[in-house]
């Protein structure tokens, strides 16, 4: 394990809370490692896996000496330092011809393991179309076989609809051919699966259920199609003894020899490994969608433009319960933590920041009761009595008699002030006394200059 440190600057605070855990996740990095010994089928399988799962694949150039069901430590050690969950490793060795080997980890520890043999291999190239998916462009599965179609009766698809991890947990790490199958279905869905978008923004309530909500980018524009093929019992294929085996005529006979198969298959397996469906055979194909045009009414064609394998199952290691569990639990949305205990109210809901946004629906306002400035002109009191008149005889005396007062005070003011008007018209004789004087001796210095 690596040991966590301290964040020295922006740059690495950012980049370690880029790696916690959120609400809803980001797409899922794949790592493609190349064993030590590799084939032109593996080659080819690495790179065409790695163009589909683009731009959140890391292919590695040099060769690792890496063997996942003997030793998972490497795998954890690439996990922990690209912040990956997804592996492929390619092999061939004389055991295990064209091996490939997908793994998924959880919480910096391996979950599960998953192992397929190429049989067949085909790159786009040799499709030779003009069609091609864009990079970061998400596909659409369509999984055939009577093996991946999802039994309304299983436990796996029960847990899921009843949000009950344990009880899906248990059915993807019981043995046996359905349940092998569907741990194929589900490593190929999370492989390839796209960025979550939260919830209301697309088809269905939460992600990862009916109608998940992934980024399309550009609309769908490719589909992958797994296909499983016809298997011994559904063949007649001769069986040891030389009999023959006779073909299943309905859905309910295939699931019966796939269960006879299992238990078969089970006690061969040793501690948590499953070899249930060993030998089956899956198609893997990518189909582009053309659009047909007005002339056809409208309806897409498939065009396949590769790559095309085809894969042999082999050993699996679905890992324990409860690993499983924790795995397949999901945190509660700002949505459901904000309406928890409220129970179904209307007029509450939760805008893009997580926020609680109620509407209130308002009653009839009274403005006789709103409240205004507080002024002795608009008090009621004041207001009912002026409706009466006595106030305003009451104010008139009150200002007739404020007027003849200052009349009053003003013939006095004129009686004691008129004396000093007389002065006022003496000091003014007196000046203009002064001023003749003064001109009489301005005058002399003109008569001077003249001479």
């Amino acid at each position: 394990m690596i040991r966590a440190s301290k964040p020295r600057n922006a740059r690495s605070k950012r980049a370690l809370e880029k790696r916690e855990s959120k609400e809803l996740e980001s797409a899922k990095t794949a790592i493609f490692v190349r064993g030590s010994h590799t084939s032109e089928a593996v080659s080819c399988a690495l790179k065409e896996l790695a163009g589909l799962k683009k731009p959140h694949s890391i292919p590695f150039s040099k060769r690792n000496d890496v063997a996942p069901f003997e030793d998972a430590s490497s795998i954890e050690f690439w996990a922990a330092k690209n912040d990956a969950s997804l592996f492929v490793v390619g092999n061939h060795q004389k055991k295990r011809k064209d091996n490939l080997t997908f793994v998924r980890t959880f919480d910096g520890q391996v979950l599960d393991m998953y192992e397929l043999g190429i049989t067949m291999a085909k790159s786009h190239e040799e499709f030779k179309s003009k069609r091609s998916p864009t990079v970061g462009a998400r596909p659409l599965f369509h999984f055939s076989g009577p093996h991946f179609s999802n039994d309304p009766s299983s436990s796996l698809v029960e847990g899921q609809r009843n949000n009950n991890t344990a009880l899906a947990a248990s059915q993807m790490a019981s043995p046996g051919l359905s349940s092998s199958f569907q741990h194929l279905k589900s490593l190929f869905l999370d492989f390839y699966r796209g960025e979550e978008l939260p919830p209301g923004s697309g088809p269905g309530k939460q992600p990862g259920q009916a109608g998940a909500q992934v980024a399309l980018k550009g609309g769908l524009q490719h589909i992958i199609s797994i296909t499983e093929a016809p298997g011994p019992e559904e063949e007649g294929i001769s069986g040891v003894n030389g009999t023959s085996a006779a073909i299943a005529p309905d859905l309910a006979a295939l699931y019966a020899a796939g269960a006879a198969t299992a238990s078969s298959g089970s006690d061969k397996s040793k501690a948590n490994l499953d070899s249930s469906a060993a030998g089956r055979t899956i198609h893997f194909r990518v189909y582009a969608v053309v659009d047909a045009g007005a002339a056809k009414g409208g309806a897409a064609e498939l065009e396949e433009i590769g790559p095309a394998f085809d894969f042999v199952l082999r050993r699996r290691l679905p890992g324990d319960v409860g690993r499983w569990s924790a795995a397949l639990r999901r945190p509660k949305l700002a949505e459901e933590k904000n309406r928890q205990g409220k129970g179904e109210k209307k007029n509450i809901e939760t805008d893009e920041m997580g926020d609680t946004v109620g509407r209130i629906h308002m009653g009839k306002q009274d403005l006789d009761k709103l409240q205004t400035r507080k002024m002795k002109g608009l008090k009621r009191a004041r207001a009912a009595a002026g409706a009466d008149g006595s106030d305003e005889d009451e104010d008139d005396d009150d200002v007739a008699d404020l007027m003849g007062d200052d009349d009053d005070e003003s013939l006095d003011m004129e009686d004691l002030t008129g004396g000093a008007d007389d002065d006022d018209d003496d000091d003014h004789d007196d000046d203009d006394e002064g001023d003749e004087e003064d001109g009489e001796e301005g005058a002399a210095p003109e008569r001077k200059r003249r001479r």
